[in-house]
């Protein structure tokens, strides 16, 4: 998977099994918010403000929404509504890369991980 230019993001945020670019941030005041991620499994989380739309643009994903399970393919988009306790797992042999809109903007203080 292609590395984005750095001069398309304004963060990069690493771990062992994803990475994201934000790419608008509350910082641009839109009042949302856009990231790209690559996806090997994310940690289970939720955002009790924020609504998050994931849409694949490589490969395929499970994302898991409480306790149901849908998959998503590329071209393939899912709202993710508030208090809604997710993760996403790629089902290929690589990452996934998904785009992510979150309204409103992403922040770290509404990133609430689950047990």
């Amino acid at each position: 998977m292609k590395e984005l230019d750095p001069t398309l993001y304004k963060n990069k945020v690493e771990n062992p099994k994803e990475t994201v670019y934000e790419l608008i941030t509350t910082v641009d005041g839109l009042g949302w918010g856009l990231a790209v991620a690559d996806i090997d499994e994310s940690e289970l989380h939720l955002h009790r403000k924020t609504k998050e739309i994931y849409t694949v643009l490589e490969g395929s994903l499970e994302i898991t929404l409480d306790s149901k399970t849908k998959v998503l393919g590329e071209g393939e988009s899912l709202e993710i509504p508030p208090g809604v306790k997710h993760k996403a797992k790629s089902l290929g042999r690589g990452r996934a890369r998904i785009v992510a809109v979150s309204i409103p903007a992403w922040t770290l203080e509404d990133h609430h991980l689950s047990p």
